[in-house]
């Protein structure tokens, strides 16, 4: 009887153990996918620009798609579908637009040939009239860009199982018999014109399995060039350039990212192999003026947007400090930093290139939390309801209520703001009524405000600017004074 229960007890005491690390698993798993999302909004996006991170080296098997992206991110990506020699086969190729840059996503598409040689997405942009002058003429045709991604198959080789020669008996069973890859180029060149027809801007990113930085006339960075794009990293920084594959034993750039003459690009470089995805090719990275790139957006006055977090309001206050805190616990961050930290006191001070990043991903996430407790410490109605001399009107009787509610209540307001909307709105004995006759009336006309913003202060606004830009034709005409009242 007493093996039973030391036995049940050793099987309570197992499942326990199970049970917690469940649960720290799971922990674990959650702040896994903010330090995943973290490093992404990191690499995705700076202020005031979009980093648009070509996969030039994206592979992907013949048997099966990964399928879509990470939440809020738009993909078109392809195969090979045809079956093949070998259960591995190279090749494929994936477009992925991230967090702000996925709102503008207006269509994509594939290689219709099924080899999976290409996929693109295209960005939507601003449309642009014939004449800047012309307000209703004619459109001249969208700014938009479309973002390619494309694999070349690697020269003819011995193998018999390789993408150039599996791509070969497929052209030459459709009766072709240009080289795959010149084939590819030859297909490339053709949507680019036919974009460029569009008014489109491309930016083209490939593994080319090519050196791109070669000038001979036959290269392939020779054929994008007489098609109008350039290689939008070797533009901007002179050689020598790093190899792009550990596959290659001289230091040779086989990917590229070539852009058309309208894509502002700003910077560009190499990151390290290995350098977050493992790859045995390097990322390639641009940096793009997104407006300028699209087409500056229209001209609009400034809003003034309010601090939801302010001193002033205690409540804000300790509402965004206890939203920070389980922020901070939820993702372990004072856990982390503190293991940091002891790591780096080990090693004297010295930071490695995985410790940098560690660092760098726990203040992205501490900045994001803090944002988020930030938005949701207080709640900010401004510009919420259209405006006009009508519902200004209303709201001026609203507050007068308001006011001489507090009044009764002992609590210090504004003599002079009550005489103002006293005479402004009319209600010159509003004074003299007791509590219980200003709340009835307070209760009223909050319910005919109410309704007013519901369904006619839209129209009442629309009402409003027809008035206002009446009178400034009439002024200019008649040259007299134009009217400055609120707009």
């Amino acid at each position: 009887m007493k093996a039973d229960v030391n036995d049940l007890c050793t099987e309570l005491e197992t499942a326990a153990e199970k049970l917690a690390q469940a649960k720290d698993a799971e922990a674990a798993k959650d702040a896994c996918i903010l330090e995943l999302e973290a490093k992404m909004a990191a690499q995705a996006s700076v202020t005031g620009k979009h980093r648009l991170s070509s996969p030039s080296s994206s592979k992907a098997t013949s048997s099966a798609d990964s399928g879509g992206g990470p939440p809020g991110s738009v993909s078109y990506y392809k195969h090979q579908e045809f079956p093949t020699p070998t259960a591995h086969q190279w090749g494929g190729s994936s477009a992925t637009l991230l967090h702000k840059v996925a709102r503008r996503a207006k269509s994509g598409g594939k290689d219709e040939s099924g080899l999976g040689r290409f996929s693109w997405i295209k960005i939507r942009g601003r449309d642009i009239r014939q004449q800047e002058s012309q307000t209703d003429g004619p459109l001249a045709g969208p700014l938009d860009l479309v973002v390619v991604s494309a694999y070349r198959p690697n020269k003819e080789g011995t193998n018999a199982g390789s993408v150039w020669n599996y791509q070969r008996n497929y052209w030459l069973s459709k009766g072709v018999t240009m080289d795959p890859r010149d084939k590819l180029t030859l297909d490339l060149v053709d949507l680019i014109k036919q974009w460029k027809t569009e008014g489109c801007k491309i930016l083209l990113g490939l593994d080319a399995n090519e050196d791109v930085s070669y000038n001979s006339p036959s290269s392939f960075r020779q054929e994008m060039r007489s098609a109008g794009l350039t290689e939008a990293i070797l533009r901007r920084h002179q050689g020598p350039y790093p190899a792009t594959t550990q596959s290659w034993t001289t230091d040779t750039p086989i990917d590229g990212i070539f852009v058309t003459d309208g894509v502002r690009v700003t910077a560009g470089g190499y990151l390290d192999f290995q350098q977050y995805f493992k790859s045995d090719h390097r990322g390639l990275w641009i940096d793009i003026d997104l407006e300028a790139t699209l087409g500056a957006p229209p001209v609009t006055s400034p809003s003034f947007q309010p601090r939801r977090l302010t001193l002033a309001d205690g409540r804000s206050v300790d509402r965004y400090i206890k939203a920070a805190e389980a922020g901070y616990r939820h993702c372990r961050l004072p856990q982390r930093l503190t293991q940091l930290a002891e790591d780096i006191l080990v090693q004297d001070g010295y930071l490695t290139a995985n410790q940098q990043d560690q660092f760098n991903t726990i203040h992205c996430q501490a900045y994001e939390i803090r944002q988020k407790a930030e938005r949701n410490c207080r709640k900010v109605s401004m510009r919420k309801v259209h405006w006009s001399p009508q519902m200004q009107q209303k709201w001026d009787r609203l507050h007068l209520y308001q006011l001489l509610i507090l009044g009764y209540k002992q609590v210090r307001t504004s003599s002079r703001k009550v005489r103002r909307l006293l005479k402004k709105t009319g209600l010159t004995n509003a004074w003299k009524l007791s509590e219980a006759d200003l709340q009835a009336k307070w209760y009223l006309e909050h319910q005919d405000y109410k309704e007013a913003k519901r369904k006619r202060a839209h129209q009442w606004r629309l009402e409003h600017l027809e008035i206002q830009s009446a009178a400034v034709q009439r002024a200019k005409k008649g040259n007299i004074k134009a009217p400055t009242r609120r707009t």
